[in-house]
């Protein structure tokens, strides 16, 4: 609920900068959200949270429309490792508001969404705001939920002209080896084939592409090129992934691709 997550787009800062959670270094990675997602869907399972339900959905939504990068098919891709935190020479500006941006864009029914984002003239970080609700609260009625979703789509369309935070796009084996995991896990607990089938995707890719001319895996792709020996961890998680796909689906040979990595 507070700032360190994006309540626009979906998905995890790198890293809150206080203890209120509020500022984060705006920087998003691929690890982190796909360690967020898995976590959400564990603790779901055991608490049926509509507030760990909502934000699975959104990271996920974030994550696939996002984050895929290179030779993306419906079949096969890989995703990005990371947008930075600074766009325009200055962090967080893509991110940040001011209260007559929000006026201007929500018009009369802005006095609500800043009361529950804490929006004000004054800004809650560096004469700007960084929107958060109450870390300690859930979420409101469905009725006022859905009129935030609204305004929070409008904010969205606005944000998406600003000029974006450079991207970079090299696809790591590990990073997508944890997101394959966290999408076949999320996938088969909230009963989302379309991420277990994303989950497959970013395996495929990985095995497919982050691989040498001597047929070992590598730890790196970009633009048509795999690079780098693979490390253990690019080996375990994607051995990892292969167990979670395993288990979404009862195929075979995703533990056969297991036990080989």
């Amino acid at each position: 609920q507070g700032g360190i997550y994006d309540h626009l787009g979906g998905g995890l800062a790198r890293y809150s900068t206080d203890e209120e959670w509020l500022a984060p270094h705006f920087e998003k990675m691929l690890y982190d959200n796909a360690m967020f997602v898995e976590l959400l869907a564990e603790a779901w399972t055991e608490t049926k949270s509509p507030l760990y339900a909502a934000r699975a959905r959104e990271t996920v939504a974030w994550l696939l429309a996002d984050m895929k990068t290179g030779e993306a098919k419906k079949d096969s891709f890989g995703l990005a490792s990371a947008f930075d935190a600074d766009s325009e020479g200055e962090e967080g500006k893509f991110y940040v508001w001011s209260e007559s941006e929000i006026d201007s864009v929500l018009g009369p029914d802005s006095a609500f969404f800043k009361k529950i984002y804490d929006v004000t003239p004054s800004g809650n970080w560096e004469g700007h705001n960084i929107l958060r609700r109450d870390p300690k609260a859930g979420l409101l009625s469905d009725a006022d939920e859905a009129r935030l979703k609204f305004q929070r789509e409008r904010l969205l369309a606005v944000r998406a002209r600003r000029v974006p935070q450079g991207c970079d796009d090299k696809v790591l084996a590990d990073w997508n080896g944890l997101a394959a995991a966290a999408l076949a896990t999320a996938g088969a607990a909230f009963g989302e084939a379309a991420w277990i089938a994303a989950a497959r995707a970013i395996f495929a890719f990985v095995s497919e592409k982050l691989v040498g001319g001597d047929g070992r895996p590598r730890h790196s792709w970009r633009q048509g090129q795999a690079r780098h020996p693979a490390t253990l961890e690019d080996l375990a998680q994607m051995g990892r992934a292969a167990m979670a796909l395993h288990e979404a689906t009862g195929e075979g040979d995703y533990l056969e691709s297991a036990e080989k990595y």
